[in-house]
Formats: C-alpha cells, sequence, structure tokens
C-alpha cells in the first residue's frame, strides 16, 4: 500500500514542563493519503491503490478509507451486490482539512445503477465528504405505474430507490455535514433524486437531476432539504446550505403519498421543514439557506419553494412551466408557512392557469425583481416585480433543444438587484459587480454595451450540463461563507440590497423607500403533511 501511516495516525507532541505549566511545542500531522481506484472489471482482492490493480466494488474502497482519502471510479456500470443495501454506504467521515473524496476516473463516465436497494449512495451520518463526476441511472423506466401503485404500500426498495442520500444514521447519531455534491448526473430514481434530511453544510452545485420521483409513495423531491439541523451553531447571517446551478426537470410523483392518501410533491427544488418541526426531530434551523442559479422546468409539483423553513434566500433562479402533475397546482417559485425569506431576481413562467408564486400564511418573505410571465396573476408583487414574457431563446419542457437563455429585448436583461453571494450564473459567467444583475439564471454582456441577450457563459448545450470536472470547492468553506449580503450585523432581520417590499404578516425593515405590502393568506393551498418518523432509514422526502 502506497500510504506512510503515522503512529496513531498523528505526529507526536512535544511537551516542556515550566513553572507555568504545560508547553506545547508541536501539532499533530496530518498522515499521508491513498487513492483506491474501483472499476468492474476489478477484483475485491486486489491493492486498489493503482488503476492496473483496481478493486471490483465501491463499498470495499469505501469501507477503507480514512481522512484526504479518494476513491477514483473508473469507467462502467455498477450494480448493487446485495438486495435493499445501498450501492455505496458512506460512513466513514474526512476532517476539515481532508475531506474524502468519490469521483469519477479522469476521462472515464461511470454509472452507478441500483435496482433493489433503498439509495444509490447512502452518506450514512458521515462528514466531510465529496461526491463528484458521477452518474446514477435509477430503475425507473423499467418500472410501470401500475405495478408501482399496486407495491405502493409495501415499502419494496424497487420503487423507492433514491439516487443519493444525506442522513443520521440515529436520531440521537452525530449530524453529517460539510457534504458536498457537484458535478453529477441523478436520473431516473424511483424515489427522489438528492435528499438531505437531518444535516448540515450541504452543498450541491452544478448537477442535473431529473426524471425522478415518479413511482415512490413518500412524498420525494428532485433536490429536497428536510429538517436541517445545526452541528455546529448556526448563524441567520451566514450560509451554509447552498444549492446553486443545478438544472432540474422532469421531477415529479405519480404515486399518492402513503401517509395522507393524497397526491403531493415533486418539486424540483424544496427547502423543508426547518422550522416548527416535529417533536424529537431537533430545534429550528438557524443557519442561512441559499438556492441560486438554478435552472428548474416541467416538474410535477413546484420549481422552488421553501416550507415551514426560514432564513433562505432565492436568488437568480428560472422556472418554467411547472407543476407538470394533473394532480397538484403549486406555484413556480414561493414560500409557504415560512418566515425570513427572500424571493429576488427570479424568473417564473407558470403553466396557463396555474399560479406563478404564492404568499401562503408567511412571516417577513420578500419578493422582488422578480419576472413573472403566463399562468395566473402574481398573488403578491414588490416595487421592481415585472409581469412580462422574458423573451428566451427556445423556451419548451424539452430538455433536448430547451433554451432559457434570454433574446435581445427581453425585459429580464439589466433590470436585477446586485446580489453578493451570486457573483456567477448556472455557467460560470460572472456577474459584474456593482451592476444590475439580470433576472435568472443566466448572465449576458447586454449590461457591458454589448449584444444584448449574448450569454457571457460557455454552456455548450441548450441547458447548462453537469461540468465533469473534479476540482471542487473545498469541504468546510460553505459553513464559513461570511456575512450574507442586505444584513447589516447589528439588525437581526435580513434586507436585500437594493429597493424591497415585504410581504407576509409582521413588516420589518427594508433598505431606503421600500413599499411594504401588506401580506394575506394566498389562495393557493399547499397540502403538506408531517412527515413519518423514520423507520430504518425508509423516511423519504
Amino acid at each position: 500500500m502506497n500510504r506512510t501511516r503515522l503512529i496513531g495516525r498523528a505526529a507526536f507532541l512535544g511537551v516542556l514542563i515550566t513553572p507555568l505549566g504545560l508547553y506545547v511545542t508541536a501539532g499533530p500531522a496530518e498522515a499521508a493519503t491513498t487513492t483506491y481506484y474501483v472499476s468492474p472489471s476489478g477484483s475485491d482482492d486486489n491493492a486498489g491503490t493503482s488503476p492496473g490493480s483496481p478493486l471490483r466494488t465501491l463499498q470495499k474502497a469505501a469501507d477503507r478509507t480514512l481522512p484526504g482519502d479518494t476513491v477514483s471510479i473508473m469507467g462502467g456500470t455498477y450494480n448493487e451486490t446485495a438486495e435493499g443495501r445501498s450501492l455505496l454506504l458512506i460512513t466513514r467521515s474526512g476532517t476539515a482539512t481532508q475531506p474524502i473524496t468519490y469521483q469519477a476516473y479522469p476521462g472515464s463516465k461511470p454509472v452507478l445503477r441500483p435496482v433493489t436497494s433503498w439509495d444509490g449512495i447512502n452518506v450514512l451520518g458521515a462528514s466531510y465528504i465529496k461526491v463528484t463526476g458521477l452518474e446514477i441511472a435509477g430503475n425507473a423506466p423499467r418500472l410501470t405505474l401500475d405495478a408501482a401503485e399496486h407495491h405502493a404500500l409495501s415499502d419494496d426498495a424497487r420503487y423507492n430507490t433514491n439516487c443519493l442520500t444525506v442522513r443520521r444514521d440515529k436520531q440521537d447519531g452525530p449530524i453529517p455535514h460539510d457534504v458536498e455534491i457537484a458535478g453529477n448526473d441523478f436520473h431516473g430514481c424511483p424515489g427522489g433524486g438528492i435528499s438531505a434530511i437531518d444535516a448540515d453544510g450541504v452543498t450541491v452545485r452544478d448537477n442535473r437531476v431529473h426524471d425522478n420521483s415518479w413511482y415512490t409513495h413518500y412524498a420525494t423531491s428532485g433536490i429536497s432539504v428536510l429538517r436541517a439541523l445545526d452541528a455546529s451553531p448556526g448563524d441567520p447571517q451566514t450560509y451554509k446550505i447552498r444549492i446553486t446551478g443545478n438544472t432540474v426537470y422532469g421531477n415529479q410523483t405519480k404515486v399518492k403519498w402513503s401517509q395522507c392518501d393524497c397526491y403531493s410533491d415533486g418539486n424540483g427544488i424544496i427547502i423543508d421543514t426547518n422550522k416548527e418541526k416535529p417533536a424529537g426531530t431537533g430545534d429550528d434551523y438557524q443557519g442561512r439557506t441559499l438556492v441560486a442559479d438554478n435552472v428548474v422546468f416541467d416538474n410535477g409539483g413546484s420549481g422552488i419553494h421553501a416550507f415551514k423553513s426560514q432564513h433562505v434566500d432565492i436568488v437568480n433562479n428560472t422556472a418554467y412551466q411547472n407543476s407538470a402533475s394533473p394532480h397538484l397546482k403549486y406555484a413556480n417559485i414561493f414560500g409557504a408557512h415560512s418566515r425570513d425569506v427572500r424571493i429576488l431576481n427570479n424568473i417564473a413562467a407558470a403553466r396557463p392557469g396555474l399560479p406563478t408564486n404564492s404568499n401562503s400564511q408567511n412571516q417577513d418573505v420578500t419578493y422582488d425583481y422578480n419576472l413573472y410571465s403566463d399562468g395566473t396573476a402574481p398573488q403578491t408583487t414588490g416595487p421592481h416585480d415585472q409581469t412580462a414574457d422574458p423573451k428566451f431563446l427556445n423556451p419548451t419542457t424539452d430538455p433536448a433543444t430547451a433554451d432559457f437563455r434570454l433574446r435581445p429585448g427581453s425585459p429580464a436583461l439589466g433590470t436585477g438587484t446586485p446580489f453578493a453571494a451570486v457573483p456567477r450564473d448556472i455557467t460560470g459567467a460572472t456577474r459584474t459587480p456593482g451592476q444590475a444583475y439580470d433576472r435568472g439564471a443566466y448572465a449576458s454582456t447586454a449590461a457591458a454595451g454589448a449584444t444584448a441577450g449574448t450569454p457571457s457563459g460557455s454552456a455548450s448545450g441548450p441547458v447548462a450540463k453537469p461540468a465533469a470536472s473534479t476540482t471542487t470547492t473545498p469541504a468546510g468553506t460553505n459553513r464559513d461563507a461570511g456575512a450574507v449580503p442586505g444584513i447589516p450585523s447589528s439588525s437581526p432581520t435580513p434586507n436585500a440590497e437594493g429597493l424591497l417590499a415585504q410581504t407576509g404578516f409582521t413588516p420589518a425593515p427594508v433598505i431606503g423607500a421600500a413599499a411594504t405590502l401588506a401580506g394575506g393568506i394566498a389562495v393557493l393551498v399547499v397540502f403538506r403533511r408531517r412527515r413519518p418518523a423514520a423507520s430504518h432509514g425508509r423516511t423519504r422526502r
């Protein structure tokens, strides 16, 4: 094995005895790290420490990892080895300076194919983990709705498989934190796409998450954060959870949720129940969550929304024709039963006759600088919200041809408000500091005087695709993001940059001469229920 182990995995501490007591002369040193290689043609009898002698199973590599290690996954298809078991179960943690990384071998496109397991990847109580450059292809295309409805109450894993889940091992177990999921393609899982339950410090960025949640009897979504917990002291002025740069479409629940015998969820992205939690599930989450630069379209439920949550910013997203389920009438982007939520610089284009936004029993929820089109009139608006055709290049629910960049003359060009926490768009293009932002997930060079609507990014296709790069933001940085834009350190109530409107039941301070709108209960009623208690890890969102 090409690893040099330090005695006790740490250097000896030099200690001097002085009249003042003990003096430590040296700190612990970091141990050497190992890269493990895995290939469908490998063998678990191999050392696995070189591409020429790879291991056969992902689990064998995962069970050997120590902080700082990397599991490099070579091309091919990986199937689970035991019914009901996760294809990859991650229980070993890294550290703040030495995360454990699971990544595609350079130049390879590995495919994980869970069929009879509860999760493709299950990060169970582990922290400082990175997952990047992988494809998880679930078994939903091989299932039928009739069979799923027949097995709805049987808890058959085949109809409930999640692509990736981050969660605690036990209700009183360690809270998983500092988990980064970046540049992956997760699709076809009968359960949720990416779910983080009872976790903290999760970053989900630059992924493609689509066509999940079809056949589960749990209320799952494309990307969901359920009952977030503070693993470290939370601060509403500091982002700890980030959902950015993702393309999310075609997620829909086609089977009734067994908890209420009703259709629910199948959202693109949901921040769910981080306040007013059921007894025994932890205190209200105090960290802040950023949902930005995502493109969400043709999902069965909402495009993006916060439900029973607080300290959430939903900024510079593009949502198109969500609420595709014939059983639901969710808005495109909104907050419900939430407080301290800012919804800014978004584009929300609804289906005909369906709501673009909602203000259902909110407190201190701000809508402003958004652009709405189609659907019914917005139920609440800020002074800079507009209703107009955004002039997308090719608005369609066909992912092969959809293009939500902006044409010349779009009312979204240069009419947003600067927001320092969102310096780039979904393609990685830099938004011009100090200048008015474009609304939506795509930035353009129009504000700088170039041809209006010309994207400043380098996306190679009509909708942004996950990057194959294994270069990721160091784990831990998402938990020390600094002050949130527009939130003075002396003010307990967040204010956005620019002139904003405050909606909801309780007025809160706003910058400058912003109007304060009287709130109320929206016409839209979002049918949500208390989640079932976890049982053998089978509670799904």
